[in-house]
């Protein structure tokens, strides 16, 4: 019996070993954190898809790293659990939390990192889109076009003008929920610039003052929720469509 205990504590905490791509691992506030394995991809959009914009530069990447980001958004109570507060305009204990400016989601990263002993952070913007993609190459992980982003998150003309619970649609292949739409997610500094190549992403620079979101959300239209699309807003921004999600570092 003993034995079995010590098991489960060693799976919660994640002593164990990473897994496999998916493996799973549940932190103190009940967040499910996915193993996300080091590889190959291309971040950005193909000339000619439908919504893209100057700042998808099509390039490869490697992922030298792997790494643990959330399975969904973070949610309402494990906000709570971890700050305290209830800034969020739409209400409920599994809707993602929302209106967090960048310094306010930095703050639970650091506190969530107190309690556990362990270093939650922002998931760089690479490392964002490579979680999301988890090995596609279309505009949505489920595929082409507005149909496959309607199985797989909540945009404009599915979500009745409101953010969802978390992990209702269809995750990808890694086991990540609401990649598109729902809520947009704050990420660490963009890599514009650096050469192609080997990439292990970067850690967030609290001086500058305006950071990458992805994912769209609730409120926008489906170009807006494609795996290459994204925006920039001041780090003091706060809106009832802006959330976030964590990466928690391998040990």
């Amino acid at each position: 019996m003993r034995t079995g205990k010590l098991a489960m504590i060693v799976l919660a905490t994640g002593l164990v070993g990473c897994g496999g791509p998916g493996h799973t691992i549940t932190n103190s506030v009940g967040m499910k954190l996915i193993y996300i394995p080091p590889g190959s991809f291309t971040i950005g959009s193909p000339a000619g898809e439908p919504g893209r914009i100057r700042n998808e530069t099509h390039r490869p990447v490697t992922m030298d790293k792997g790494f643990r980001i959330g399975a969904t958004e973070v949610t309402q109570k494990q906000w709570r659990a971890v700050m305290g507060t209830s800034p969020s305009f739409f209400k409920g204990d599994d809707l993602p939390v929302e209106r967090v400016s960048w310094h306010d989601a930095v703050a639970f990263c650091r506190r969530l990192s107190e309690m556990e002993r362990k270093r939650y952070r922002l998931p760089t913007d690479v490392e964002w889109e490579y979680a999301c993609r988890a090995g596609t190459t279309t505009m949505y992980h489920t595929g082409q076009g507005e149909a496959a982003l309607a199985s797989a998150g909540w945009y404009r003309r599915n979500s009745n003008n409101r953010s969802h619970p978390v992990g209702r649609k269809q995750p990808n292949r890694w086991g990540l929920f609401d990649m598109h739409g729902n809520v947009w997610e704050w990420c660490g500094k963009r890599t514009d610039g650096e050469a192609p190549g080997a990439m292990t992403g970067q850690l967030d620079r609290e001086q500058d003052t305006l950071r990458d979101i992805r994912s769209g959300s609730w409120g926008l239209n489906a170009s807006d929720c494609r795996s290459a699309s994204r925006l920039r807003n001041s780090a003091t921004y706060r809106y009832f469509d802006l959330g976030l999600r964590v990466v928690l570092d391998l040990e």
